[in-house]
């Protein structure tokens, strides 16, 4: 299982871009950057997963989900976080929280 660090940069009002990078010689080395990824976090995003049924946890679940499965198949194997998650996770409640007031 591949070992991976996610790194988001500045979210803006309707997405973050999230920097995956692993550790090809062991995590005692620096890690190098395997792919970008987004997650888009605006009203209509919101809206569909509403339309869904999916309340504020059940959107949370479906964006980390979502997440694990665009990043396996960028790196085409099953991944363990081993930094980051937390921060992302954070960015994107934080924006669609106010959807669900």
């Amino acid at each position: 299982m591949k070992r991976i660090l996610l790194v988001p940069d500045e979210p803006f009002y309707n997405y973050v871009d999230i920097v995956v990078m692993d550790f090809p010689k062991g995590e005692e080395e620096p890690p190098r950057q395997r792919c970008k990824v987004t997650a888009d976090f605006g009203p209509y995003d919101v809206k569909q997963l509403k339309m869904r049924g999916l309340d504020l946890d059940g959107a949370m679940e479906y964006y980390r989900q979502h997440l694990y499965d665009v990043v396996r198949f960028h790196i085409s194997q099953d991944w363990e976080c081993v930094g980051g998650m937390d921060k992302v996770m954070d960015i994107i409640e934080k924006h669609i929280r106010t959807y669900y007031q």
